[in-house]
C-alpha cells in the first residue's frame, strides 16, 4: 500500500527540531544502511532475502491502523503507523486538487498499490463532496477482501486488477504513490497505464539513484514501524520515465524528502498528450 518505505512527517519533523544538521547527515547515512541493503540480480533473487507484502502480519497492522482511523482515533496511517495530526499541505494534495478542478470538480482516480486507501484516507479532507469521488484502489486480492469487507464505501471502492477497476470506462487519473518500487515489473505496470490512456498519471514518493542503471535492494523496515523486509527498485529516472514522454507531458515534478539521504525521492505529474495514440 501507499507508503510503503518511508517513516511519516511527523518523525521526520521531530528529528529535524532535535538533531544539528551534521548528526543528521550521519543519522541518513546510517539509516540509509539499514533500509536498504544489497544490489541484486533479479527480483527472484532479492524476494528469497525478504518477506514480502504478502506476510499476513503486514496486512494485519495496516488493517489495525486503517480501523483507528476510520473510528476518528487516528488522523492517517502509513505502513501501520497511526499519526494524530492532520499530514499537513503536501504536493500530491495541490496535484489532486489541481486534477479535480480540470475534471469539472470530479477526482475519478485509480490508486494502484494503494493499500486500504491510505492515500485516500489521508486526503479524504480536501473533498468534502465524496460523491465527486470515486476512489480505486487495486490490490492483492487478500487486501481488497479486507478492504471491501471493512472499507468500501464514501466513494472509495478496491479491486484485484486494474482491468477490473477500469471496466467499462477509463478513469481520469492513475495515481503510483510509493508503490513502483515494489512490484516485479514496474515498467510493464506504468505500460498496461499508457495502453489505458489516463488524462492524469501521477507518480509520487519514488527513488531514484545516480548510478545509471537500476539497484534492486531489500528494504529493512526498523521494528518501529513494523519490522518488515521487502525487495524495492532505486530506478533510473530516464530509462523508467523516457517512455511516457510519446503519450505524456510532464506537468510538475517535486522532492519528496526522507530520512534515506542517498537517494533522491521523487513524484511528478504528467498530462496525456492532445492526440497522443496507442
Amino acid at each position: 500500500g501507499d507508503g510503503r518505505g518511508s517513516i511519516g512527517g511527523p518523525m521526520k519533523a521531530m528529528v529535524k527540531s532535535l538533531v544539528p544538521a551534521v548528526a543528521r547527515r550521519w543519522v541518513r547515512r546510517a539509516f540509509e544502511w539499514r533500509w536498504l541493503r544489497g544490489d541484486y540480480a533479479s527480483w527472484a533473487e532479492a524476494r528469497a532475502a525478504s518477506g514480502g507484502y504478502d506476510d499476513a502480519n503486514v496486512l494485519a497492522r495496516v488493517l489495525a491502523a486503517t480501523r483507528a482511523v476510520r473510528a476518528g482515533r487516528a488522523e492517517w496511517e502509513r505502513d501501520g503507523v497511526t499519526f494524530a495530526a492532520p499530514p499537513g499541505a503536501t504536493p500530491l494534495a495541490a496535484v489532486l486538487e489541481r486534477i479535480a478542478a480540470a475534471e469539472g470538480g470530479r477526482l475519478d482516480l485509480v490508486d494502484f498499490g494503494g493499500g486500504l486507501g491510505t492515500t485516500w484516507w489521508q486526503h479524504r479532507r480536501q473533498f468534502p463532496n465524496r460523491a465527486a469521488v470515486c476512489w480505486r484502489v487495486v490490490e492483492q486480492p487478500a487486501w481488497v477482501e479486507a478492504g471491501r469487507r471493512e472499507f468500501t464505501g464514501d466513494g472509495l471502492e478496491f479491486f484485484p486488477t486494474l482491468d477490473e477497476a477500469c471496466a467499462g470506462l477509463t478513469p481520469a487519473v492513475i495515481l503510483f504513490s510509493s508503490v513502483l518500487p515494489y512490484v516485479e515489473q514496474p515498467r510493464s505496470v506504468l505500460d498496461a497505464a499508457v495502453r489505458r490512456r489516463f488524462r492524469h498519471l501521477v507518480i509520487d514518493r519514488t527513488g531514484f539513484t545516480g548510478r545509471g542503471r537500476d539497484r534492486l535492494a531489500v528494504q529493512h523496515v526498523p521494528a518501529v514501524v513494523g519490522a518488515a523486509t521487502y525487495p524495492c527498485w532505486l530506478f533510473d529516472r530516464g530509462s523508467l520515465l523516457a517512455p511516457l514522454s510519446e503519450d505524456y507531458a510532464l506537468v510538475d515534478e517535486w522532492s519528496r524528502h526522507e530520512l534515506d539521504g542517498r537517494h533522491d525521492y521523487r513524484g511528478f505529474y504528467f498530462q496525456r498528450r492532445s492526440g497522443a495514440g496507442r
